[in-house]
């Protein structure tokens, strides 16, 4: 008698343009390659804004400002000005989220194809985890 297993099935994205007969079409390595890069693993993770950086609105522009010093940030002495779009982000980040959650706002909120805020969205978080401004919420 065989061992029953957990049922679980891993899911690719389709992007945009691309009709939902072309993974059937594709060949094993590259349904391989794509299930490698799973994304939904990525979805369930959450971040937030990390403590001792602020938004602040200064004279009707955004700025964010570093308020630790010696946070071991490389922004920690810049104050950076962000525009409309990544004050948007910025702030749906002030409550940790996944990238989806953001992602999901922000097609509410603008008229812009998934498909690019969410490689905005995912420049944003990468450049904010390298600089130390974004962390990941257990």
């Amino acid at each position: 008698m065989s061992h029953f297993q957990q049922p679980e099935y891993r899911a690719v994205r389709i992007p945009d343009g691309r009709s939902s007969d072309e993974p059937a079409k594709r060949s094993g390595e590259a349904l391989s390659e794509s299930w490698n890069r799973d994304t939904f693993q990525q979805e369930k993770t959450r971040y937030r804004i990390r403590t001792g950086f602020v938004l602040r609105k200064i004279a009707g522009a955004y700025a964010i400002v570093p308020v630790a010093v010696g946070s071991g940030s490389p922004l920690e002495n810049t104050v950076m000005a962000p525009n409309d779009s990544a004050v948007f982000i910025w702030k749906c980040f002030e409550q940790p989220s996944t990238l989806e959650d953001v992602v999901a706002k922000g097609v509410l909120e603008y008229d812009v194809a998934e498909e690019k805020l969410r490689k905005s969205v995912e420049n944003f978080a990468a450049d904010a985890l390298r600089y130390g401004i974004l962390e990941e919420v257990k």
